[in-house]
């Protein structure tokens, strides 16, 4: 447990008498005293896997969409690709290297541009950004534990840049986002808040924070049953809104755990989707290991359509990841394996970190959300190709 994030905690609940789950989300996560993703690098490599990490066909994969997407847009002379939440920059390397193998005339035209946190001393913390331009520019920001890019910049996140031609990528990021919690108690929803009774962190539950909070189920037309809880990601609306100032034309592809609305709030989830991550295991308990456990809440895609719609992205696909990596061809690198020549362990080994990206229980059954701006008649991208 962190002392600084619990003490950063308990001052703002001295403060205020008690905080939202959302507060005390953002603490524990992006406090630059403390908080979990504060201290990255010695966590992040050890806390956790991602599609990207387990086998670079993913984004080998991710590499042909994006090629389609080029041609789509008339194959312009600069195609930018944004990755919020870059981490380690597995998923960069290996779709930078796919497309100087299989694509050369899209790897000169593609700018990548990978974005992620990074705390900047002890009393703030900002995204970082680092430039990535063809296929003999490509160098990863020091933040990743690689030399900085020649032409590295600071900013606050997508805010650095404006009228961009090309497609905004995450991977496992919006569940990251801090949410609101509630609960329907005697027919009406609540808020569950976090407070402090004798030194120790407890919950409270009353009238909600935010209006926001009723409009949104409202709007989701939910009927949920006495005793209900879940989370409700208010961000979104900001989030997408920052999506559409950013791209002029263009896509996006959003890869997270989650589902639409009327999944996402069944009685199969009746106590929500909270998570929480410590040294490789799962709890529900997000009042202990203060910065030390990672937090995370399924994403409403309904919701994020929705935001989306409201600032003019269209969705132009979802699916399973399993399926949409199908579309792109999966299974013809799963049949490649055998043909590479290694030896029978390395092949076994390399066929199981490839199934893990299709397996419904490991990464499968994420979520993968295309929408796009500013591009006029149907689009029919090949991850969710319609027969």
């Amino acid at each position: 447990m962190s002392s600084q994030v619990a003490q950063g905690i308990g001052t703002l609940i001295r403060e205020q008498g008690r905080i939202t789950f959302a507060q005390f989300m953002q603490v524990c996560l992006y406090s630059p005293r403390g908080g979990f993703y504060a201290a990255r690098d010695q966590r992040i490599d050890s806390h956790f896997g991602t599609s990207s990490m387990s086998h670079p066909v993913f984004g080998v994969l991710i590499a042909r969409q994006l090629e389609q997407m080029w041609h789509l847009l008339g194959d312009p002379a600069v195609f930018h690709v944004i990755e919020v939440a870059s981490g380690d920059g597995s998923l960069a390397q290996s779709i930078l290297a796919a497309c100087r193998g299989m694509a050369p005339r899209f790897a000169e035209a593609l700018c990548y541009v990978g974005v992620d946190y990074a705390p900047r001393g002890r009393h703030s913390a900002q995204p970082r950004i680092a430039w990535r331009s063809g296929p003999e520019a490509w160098m990863f920001d020091d933040a990743v534990g690689v030399t900085p890019a020649p032409r590295e910049v600071q900013a606050e996140g997508l805010h650095a840049f404006r009228r961009v031609v090309g497609c905004i990528l995450s991977n496992e990021l919006i569940d990251n986002m801090p949410v609101h919690r509630f609960a329907i108690q005697d027919g009406r929803v609540q808020e569950v808040f976090v407070t402090q009774v004798n030194g120790e962190l407890r919950e409270a539950v009353d009238e909600p924070s935010t209006p926001r909070i009723r409009e949104r189920l409202a709007r989701l037309a939910l009927k949920l049953p006495e005793g209900y809880r879940g989370e409700i990601n208010l961000g979104l609306d900001d989030w997408s809104r920052q999506i559409a100032d950013t791209l002029d034309k263009g896509f996006v592809i959003t890869i997270d755990y989650g589902d639409l609305a009327a999944a996402l709030y069944s009685a199969r989830n009746h106590e929500g989707t909270l998570a929480c991550h410590h040294e490789h295991c799962v709890t529900a308990d997000p009042l202990q290991d203060l910065g030390a456990q990672d937090i995370t809440s399924h994403v409403d895609f309904t919701s994020l359509i929705q935001a989306g719609e409201a600032h003019g992205l269209t969705e132009v696909g979802y699916a399973p990841q399993r399926d949409f990596l199908a579309k792109l061809g999966f299974e013809s690198f799963l049949d490649a394996l055998e043909q590479q020549g290694l030896s029978a362990a390395r092949t076994t080994l390399s066929r199981m970190a490839m199934m893990s990206l299709v397996d419904p229980d490991q990464y499968g059954d994420l979520k993968v959300l295309a929408q796009a701006k500013g591009i006029a008649g149907d689009v029919n991208l090949e991850g969710f190709r319609r027969s």
